[in-house]
């Protein structure tokens, strides 16, 4: 039997759940690649060693920590951004590449009740583009140490936060499904009975 995910609608409680690369090192940053053919074209022109670098773009650094042979180092793909989906983004936001957190997808963080009192926190997260609870519960532990000594506390009670949200939520989708089904039973049950009995709705009305 495959392993169940975290977001899984078969497992609400998350019990037994991982992700398997939260055990990974990842890094996103932009490289110059180097264009060899260029390269080769103008030295030969110059008469010396030239290097010649096409536009940066953006790399991804994946390894298993402690593990120097692990090492893979690649431009990035769209599985590379679905894969770390929250590290692109925290690059991005990082890098300027996506401004404000108004087009952001996920739980804004401003809507967490356990920021509900604290508006200095709140203002200390959005300044360093903690726009969602995703983000911040999806953070490194680089990033956190921004947030001073409680960072990693807040980190995990944001995971705990999301988790709890999310088994709220299938919880939700289930009941209205079951009242969704109910209905239909229903529904089906009275037009069975009027078929069964077809003088019943005429004589309804006659009454």
């Amino acid at each position: 039997m495959a392993q169940m995910l975290a977001s899984d609608v078969n497992n609400p409680e998350f019990v037994g759940a991982t992700d398997p690369n939260a055990a990974l090192y990842v890094e996103f940053y932009w490289h110059e690649p180097v264009d060899k053919w260029a390269s080769e074209q103008e030295s030969q022109k110059q008469g010396k060693r030239v290097t010649v670098k096409r536009d940066r773009c953006p790399f991804v650094r994946i390894m298993r920590p402690g593990d120097k042979n692990s090492i893979i180092e690649e431009a990035v793909r769209n599985d590379h951004k679905h894969r770390f989906a929250e590290r692109w983004l925290q690059w991005q936001l990082a890098e300027g590449l996506i401004d404000g957190g108004e087009n952001i997808p996920g739980w804004k963080i401003e809507e967490w009740p356990h920021l509900e009192d604290k508006p200095e926190q709140l203002r200390e997260l959005k300044y360093l583009r903690f726009y969602t609870v995703e983000l911040l519960a999806g953070a490194s532990d680089a990033q956190i140490q921004n947030l001073g000594i409680g960072g990693m506390g807040l980190r995990e009670m944001a995971k705990q936060a999301l988790r709890e949200k999310m088994s709220q939520d299938v919880k939700e989708a289930v009941a209205a499904k079951d009242k969704e089904l109910a209905e239909m039973k229903d529904r089906l049950a009275r037009l069975e009975a009027m078929i069964e009995k077809p003088g019943a709705a005429k004589n309804a009305r006659a009454g």
